[in-house]
């Protein structure tokens, strides 16, 4: 039997929703697909239970947590078909939609990196695409100006059939097996966050276009793996911030490179500073921040220690 799709799914805790994702990929008709659930060390001891209930999905069980780019490389290491989709395992796909998806994409090759529409819960487009971080995009006000400028408004990018925004979601990635090996797979320096940044960027120096289809959509449950509880939120939302400067260290050089750690820095400490005021939370990210940044100046190496774990 021949594999149309290998359907890569990285997970951390989130059982129920990975349950709803697995039917709704059941759900597809007139193509034959893969399913890989990578199991970032959910340690909760759900693992076998969902291993015998789910005997058609190749299951790979991590000894640590090694973060998604990485969770989402190892699946892509056992991939038997053309084409990959990384998946969130909180995100429902309309029924039959994989089959028209293939079908188009394998007629129209100039699309590389495909994302699809994608709503919340209540129906609502969550925007699942953005702008590449640089000197023009860094605050919220300049992003705005740039969406204007370039006209790439979110009313625009989410009405057309088919939009271009600089990179789209990790939460679903469609690509091409040739064009994954071509980019080395995902970058292993992210733990969690910018890596979809950061694998579109380098999609479109090697002239791979990144492409939104509208006329295909899913549900995603944002945040499902992100936000279990207080712990765990505040290591995530320490690694964004992370992230953000590695991303800038992977893509940026010198005096340019270092403008933007500083703003990033300046803007980011004025926000948790206030925020800390009212949220123990925030307080608790500004301290690992500040011992990252310290670190990570004294250094000059911009890096996640959580990305560095070694062990499957």
């Amino acid at each position: 039997m021949i594999i149309d799709l290998t359907i890569i799914i990285v997970n951390y805790k989130s059982w129920e929703k990975l349950t709803w994702c697995l039917k709704s990929i059941q759900n597809q008709c007139h193509i034959n697909t893969q399913i890989i659930v990578v199991d970032n060390f959910s340690n909760d001891n759900k693992f076998k239970d969902f291993q015998n209930k789910y005997k058609q999905v190749n299951w790979i069980e991590n000894r640590n947590n090694l973060g998604f780019a990485r969770g989402c490389n190892i699946g892509a290491s056992h991939a038997e078909s053309k084409w990959l989709l990384f998946l969130n395992p909180d995100t429902i796909l309309d029924s039959n939609s994989l089959f028209s998806l293939i079908k188009y994409s394998n007629s129209n090759k100039e699309h590389r990196l495909i994302g699809i529409k994608q709503l919340n819960q209540n129906g609502s487009n969550t925007n699942a695409y953005g702008l590449f971080l640089d000197i023009w995009t860094i605050t919220g006000f300049l992003r705005i100006f740039n969406r204007i400028f370039r006209g790439l408004t979110y009313k625009k990018m989410n009405t057309e059939e088919i939009s271009f925004p600089d990179w789209i979601s990790g939460s679903f990635v469609l690509i091409r097996k040739t064009d994954f090996a071509k980019l080395n797979g995902w970058n292993e320096n992210y733990w969690m966050y910018y890596e979809d940044m950061d694998l579109c960027r380098r999609a479109k120096r090697l002239n791979l276009k990144v492409s939104l289809f509208n006329n295909w959509k899913c549900i995603h449950y944002h945040g499902e793996s992100s936000r279990k509880n207080k712990t765990i939120t505040l290591m995530t939302k320490t690694e964004v911030i992370k992230s953000s400067h590695i991303y800038i260290q992977n893509h940026f050089k010198s005096f340019y490179a270092l403008s933007l750690h500083l703003t990033l820095i300046v803007s980011r400490f004025v926000n948790l500073l206030f925020g800390s005021i009212i949220s123990s939370t925030k307080r608790s990210i500004l301290m690992n921040c500040l011992v990252y940044w310290k670190t990570s100046f004294l250094s000059k190496e911009w890096s996640s220690d959580r990305a560095k774990t070694s062990n499957y």
